[in-house]
């Protein structure tokens, strides 16, 4: 399973016009997902007419609610990680991620790169 971070959400008009490998991963039948944060970030936008839409599509309304497993998990990588303010978001991204035994699209790798050892399996985003 793939995993969508916000700002791959974002690209994914672009990655279409592209044939952007995690593009053809998706069309080739491995199955595509975001946490409902994610979804949230991605919603508020700006969006074009139908990015939504397609973005939904594309997902197959995957959207993984937030378990109090997760946010426990988030809490847990986020004090290992370096208590950092700029990780509480990500941690809780990342956790969910986790749960779901995916790979995580994003294209900031530095941003979650502190959650690798702790079980993120990030994927390379970029073609």
């Amino acid at each position: 399973m793939l995993h969508f971070d916000t700002n791959a959400l974002i690209a994914l008009p672009v990655w279409a016009r592209q044939g952007h490998p995690i593009i053809q991963r998706v069309t080739g039948g491995e199955p595509a997902a975001a946490s409902s944060l994610v979804w949230y970030e991605f919603s508020v936008g700006p969006l074009a007419n139908n990015e939504a839409a397609m973005a939904m599509a594309f997902l197959q309304r995957q959207i993984l609610p937030l378990t109090l497993e997760d946010a426990e998990l988030a809490a847990t990588i986020f004090n290992e990680a370096g208590r950092r303010r700029v990780f509480k978001t990500d941690a809780v991204i990342a956790a969910v991620a986790i749960r779901a035994g995916a790979h995580f699209v994003t294209l900031n790798r530095a941003d979650f790169e502190p959650f690798v050892e702790l079980g993120l399996d990030l994927v390379d985003a970029l073609p």
